[in-house]
């Protein structure tokens, strides 16, 4: 084997400014490969010397494993992936950071995507975490990923896959899920309680979350023996502030009664709380409002009365859940939890004008 030699050579034998390999580490320790192997990976037993070689010569090279050339051979990667709808929904972005906290604390990177409703993203996504070879993936449960061939590619890859919110657990796989249903109930029960009985809801096409969200809300309504007005419920595409505007646009625009807005998530609650602004409505003088996800709820103004979400249990408990099937703790049969969801009542509900009339 040739030895680096003159001004581009380093005392221990390796080329100034190359990446050190596993054959640097095993010269400068007086080993062989195989035994820097085991060392770094605890694949079997290397007496007390030899591993402190070992170790003060990976300090001393700086050496890292190369993750990708790991991959290769069937080893981990130590790297998860974190798939979300959006980013820019806080919602996702602190379930991801929550995910992110519980990996790091196992020795984990975590890659995260936004696939942002986006069939095609999604598909690339598969390609590029395979391609990868992450140890496993968590993945929220909305409707281009579960209406894809992402799980099943991954889990036919071996991947490990757990999914986290949404109302609807996969067989396959294990699930930490919010009870949107209940949550829809609970917004409505809420809302009837005040006196409302015209309530809107305002959600996403293709969206489990608005089918179950609505159907709750429903639910509450039929109980207390109103008749669900078809055309209190609007549907647009997207999930963003301008999505949330552009259904009020809608509702406003079918020209019916209502006393109160139930909004699929915080974020469309905002944009639908400036579009009732532009039509000269007040919330919640003229106008009942709630959203889902107690997110930015508190920094909107009047603060939002809102349905808060576990996000960080979600991320934290999937992603352990995640660790204990990539590392073999856990091989039992998939099972799924329901994390509770809870009623923040706050500035922007309140009694509608009719009732409050003497």
């Amino acid at each position: 084997m040739h030895t680096p030699v003159g001004p581009d050579a380093k005392r221990d034998g390796s080329a100034v400014g190359a990446r050190p390999t596993i054959r640097d580490v095993a010269r400068l320790a007086r080993v062989s490969t195989s035994t820097v192997s085991a060392v770094l990976n605890g694949t079997k037993f290397v007496r007390a010397a030899l591993r402190d070689r070992v170790e003060e010569a990976v300090a001393s090279l700086g050496y890292r494993p190369n993750l990708i050339a790991r991959a290769l051979h069937g080893k981990r990667t130590r790297t998860l992936a974190c798939l979300v709808p959006s980013l820019t929904n806080p919602f996702f972005s602190q379930m991801a950071a929550a995910v992110d906290e519980a990996a790091h604390e196992a020795g984990y990177s975590v890659l995260v995507g936004a696939v942002q409703g986006d069939p095609d993203r999604v598909a690339a996504y598969v390609d590029r975490l395979l391609a990868i070879g992450v140890d496993g993936a968590l993945v929220s449960l909305e409707w281009n990923i579960l209406h894809s061939e992402l799980i099943p590619r991954l889990l036919a890859h071996s991947v490990p896959v757990v999914g986290v919110g949404g109302g609807v657990a996969i067989p396959e796989i294990d699930c930490l899920l919010h009870d949107d249903q209940a949550a829809g109930e609970i917004a409505g029960r809420y809302l009837l309680g005040l006196g409302h009985r015209q309530i809107a809801f305002l959600g996403n096409v293709e969206s489990r979350a608005t089918e179950l969200r609505y159907t709750g809300l429903s639910t509450a309504l039929r109980a207390a023996g109103i008749d669900i007005d078809p055309a209190l419920k609007v549907e647009v595409p997207g999930y963003q502030e301008d999505d949330g505007m552009r259904a009020l646009g809608v509702l406003m625009a079918r020209n019916v009664s209502f006393t109160a807005v139930v909004a699929v998530n915080d974020i469309f609650a905002l944009g639908t709380l400036n579009a009732l602004e532009t039509q000269g409505l007040t919330v919640p003088a003229h106008v009942s409002l709630v959203g889902f996800g107690d997110t930015i709820s508190s920094y909107t103004r009047p603060k939002l009365t809102t349905l808060a979400y576990p996000k960080r249990d979600l991320g934290i408990q999937g992603a352990r859940r995640l660790l204990a099937r990539v590392v073999g703790d856990y091989e039992g049969p998939t099972a799924a939890w329901r994390l509770p969801v809870s009623l923040v009542v706050r500035e922007s509900t309140r009694v509608p004008w009719e009732v409050r009339q003497p």
